[in-house]
């Protein structure tokens, strides 16, 4: 069964499938970061906070002063673009955050400090706007008299194990919604076929598990999955 908090927070929701529209997924502000500059965001990452377990001091102010940085990024709301600006001043973003709380920037490369709170900031703007994007989708298809409507695609829908299909659809008046899967196995050698029923909130565009709601379908393979999906969205 596929978490549904994993397609709320998971960055690459969205993500076109190999078949499918890449029109669902465009959104007013969604300028990619270079794959290089995320991977060296990234990498500060995993060169700062080892720090943990050979200077435990050090590591604080580490995580004071990316966390101090990640609130400065906020302020720029969910937008790509804002953070790419950011990056070209990085240092200064943190030498500023430095002066203003205190914190001791003592053996610190400020660039590395700035590289890894962006990198936090974007996995969170990420999250953001798939959201907004859910939302928007939804209350596009509503205008248009639309009864569901697919909010993300990804992966390939026939099942790999190796390449994970999952698909959202939502119906636009209740939240009422349909998570469609093909996961591998714990061999790798097979898939798992799913639906499963989850609500999303229209509030918010969180996917949230229905306690009480129906039981997650399993299915012998693709066909037999889509024919499941069919008849759960004209359930209701």
């Amino acid at each position: 069964m596929t978490d549904p908090h994993q397609i709320a927070d998971d960055p690459y929701a969205g993500t076109p499938a190999v078949h499918g529209d890449p029109a669902i997924t465009a959104g007013p502000d969604d300028a990619s970061v270079p794959t290089l500059t995320a991977a060296s965001w990234q990498q500060a990452e995993a060169q700062l906070y080892p720090a943990v377990t050979e200077r435990p001091d050090l590591y604080q102010r580490i995580v004071l002063l990316v966390r101090r940085t990640v609130d400065r990024l906020r302020e720029q709301g969910p937008s790509t673009s804002a953070l790419l600006a950011a990056a070209d001043r990085g240092a200064e973003l943190v030498a500023q955050v430095v002066d203003e709380s205190g914190v001791s920037a003592a053996e610190l490369d400020l660039d590395l400090v700035a590289r890894a709170a962006l990198a936090m900031r974007y996995r969170e703007v990420r999250g953001e706007q798939s959201l907004l994007r859910r939302l928007r989708l939804i209350a596009e298809a509503r205008r248009a008299g639309q009864p569901w409507v697919v909010t993300e695609e990804a992966g390939h829908p026939e099942g790999d194990p190796f390449l994970p299909y999952h698909r959202l659809e939502v119906e636009v008046e209740t939240g009422r919604a349909l998570l469609v899967s093909a996961t591998a196995d714990d061999d790798f050698r097979d898939v798992h076929h799913t639906v499963q029923v989850v609500q999303v909130d229209l509030g918010s565009g969180a996917v949230q598990e229905i306690p009480t709601g129906e039981p997650t379908a399993t299915c012998p393979d693709a066909a037999a999955r889509e024919a499941r999906a069919s008849a759960m969205r004209a359930a209701r």
